[in-house]
């Protein structure tokens, strides 16, 4: 497959589109009216799509998708398309939080989910750009930290091993090298799955937002769909409320530069400290991310001008040709909520950036545990059971958090409180949005829903918007 991006294809980029959006998507119609299905899946972005199916080739012919907006127009289209079971200094901290046997769990769910990349590839002849490649943490100032991850990793069976990386700008202390990861391109293999469903008889609606269940159906703004088995597999599950997961997930947003003329990389890179630097390939581009910081908490930063800024001390004479953002689902653990939240309802949320490997291991155990009743994953990924010490640091800072957002007494054409819970709403001047400070809502400047949690507009005040 020829990837390289040539200038004349790039849109401007001040457009805040990801570089993998020029792949044209098919479009589908919104649900006409009531009906039943065996399993509905709330989301239509990747781990929707894989939910369906793995569901379908494990036996299940009755499948309804349903997605708010467009098929993979989220997380999907803005996220840096990593395929890895390399997911920061985790293991380490797993295996002494959470033990030696559920921090191997989560090591095999997440190098199964690669594997069934690489089978599903083969098997459906996909054209994607699917590049195998090794994944990298790295450190610029804590060699041990990263000899630890090491030991860690190497105990749970992983062929880690601890190098200093030859290609990157910056000068580091030491990483830790993972074989057999992978990049890709999302989109051109989400479309390649939306194929194969529709061919299959799979039932895809768009435009259509569920909010809420009722006696075993999906209630949504077209019409409700009663069905056996419902997976909310949404960026933000949209059944936060009745769940209290809204207390168990944070959402985070981080920026990302397509740079023109920085070279080439062979692999993909992640610093160890949080909202350090992002590296990974495509083509002739190298795609540079940083900033992570909680979706509201913007004050009046301009984190593109220093990601850009940035971008020019790592690669000098680099040209910008694709800048976009991501907002992620956090965890209090770092580890993903997957798996049945009571009888005949599953949930996929709380990827922590890592939503690619994630959304296939979160699809391969829900079609298990509805087709054959277990999965030999689904301990670590419970929503029960949770490890109170790996919790308690975040659980605190957000818990205070949330209390001090409550409540605020700016004065616009939007009255700056969240529809969703209540939380203040602030100005993000670098995509002019209004951004939830809580669980991470984001409206427009008139105040319309972006994104969920919330599902109703802010309240106009009859002023000008900002």
């Amino acid at each position: 497959m020829n990837d390289k991006v040539n200038p004349g294809d790039i849109e401007t980029c001040m457009n805040h589109k990801s570089v993998w959006q020029q792949e044209a998507m098919p479009a589908f119609p919104a649900l006409p009216g009531d009906m039943q299905a065996d399993a509905v899946i709330v989301g239509a972005g990747l781990c929707g799509l894989l939910c369906a199916y793995m569901l379908h080739r494990k036996g299940l012919r009755d499948i309804a998708l349903i997605d708010a907006n467009e098929v993979c127009s989220g997380v999907t289209a803005t996220t840096t398309a990593k395929i890895t079971s390399q997911h920061g200094l985790i293991y380490a901290k797993l295996l002494k939080g959470a033990g030696a046997e559920r921090a191997k769990q989560y090591l095999a769910a997440n190098e199964t989910a690669i594997q069934h990349y690489r089978e599903i590839i083969e098997r459906e002849n996909i054209n994607c750009g699917f590049t195998p490649c090794n994944a990298w943490i790295y450190s610029t100032d804590n060699a041990q930290a990263i000899e630890d991850e090491v030991r860690a990793a190497q105990k749970l069976g992983m062929a880690a091993v601890f190098a200093h990386p030859d290609e990157l700008p910056i000068q580091t202390a030491g990483a830790l090298q993972f074989p057999g990861q992978a990049h890709f391109h999302p989109l051109q293999f989400a479309r390649h799955i939306c194929e194969i469903l529709t061919a299959a008889g799979c039932r895809i609606y768009t435009h259509t937002k569920a909010t809420g269940i009722e006696d075993g159906a999906v209630i949504t703004n077209r019409g409700k769909i009663l069905a056996k088995h419902i997976i909310s597999a949404s960026h933000y599950p949209f059944i936060d409320k009745t769940s209290l997961l809204f207390a168990k997930i944070f959402q985070e947003r981080s920026y990302v530069l397509a740079l023109q003329n920085a070279g080439t990389l062979r692999d993909v890179y992640l610093d160890s400290k949080h909202g350090g630097f992002s590296f990974r390939p495509y083509g002739n581009l190298v795609l540079l991310g940083a900033v992570d910081h909680k979706t509201g908490h913007e004050t009046d930063a301009r984190h593109f001008d220093g990601l850009l800024s940035s971008a020019q001390e790592l690669y000098p004479g680099a040209e910008t040709a694709f800048m976009w953002s991501a907002q992620d689902c956090m965890t209090h653990d770092g580890i993903p909520y997957i798996g049945r939240l009571k009888e005949n309802l599953y949930i996929a949320t709380g990827f922590n950036k890592w939503g690619m490997t994630s959304g296939m291991a979160a699809a391969d155990m829900i079609s298990d545990l509805i087709t054959q009743g277990r999965s030999d994953f689904a301990e670590v990924f419970s929503l029960k059971g949770r490890d109170i010490g790996l919790q308690a640091k975040s659980f605190c800072k957000e818990t205070a958090d949330i209390a001090g957002n409550l409540l605020t007494g700016l004065t616009h054409a939007v009255e700056p409180v969240c529809t969703h819970m209540g939380c203040a709403v602030k100005w993000n001047p670098d995509e002019e949005t209004w951004d939830c400070t809580c669980h991470g809502s984001r409206f427009d400047p008139e105040g319309q829903v972006l994104c969920g949690p919330a599902l109703k507009p802010l309240k106009r005040t009859g002023g000008k918007p900002r």
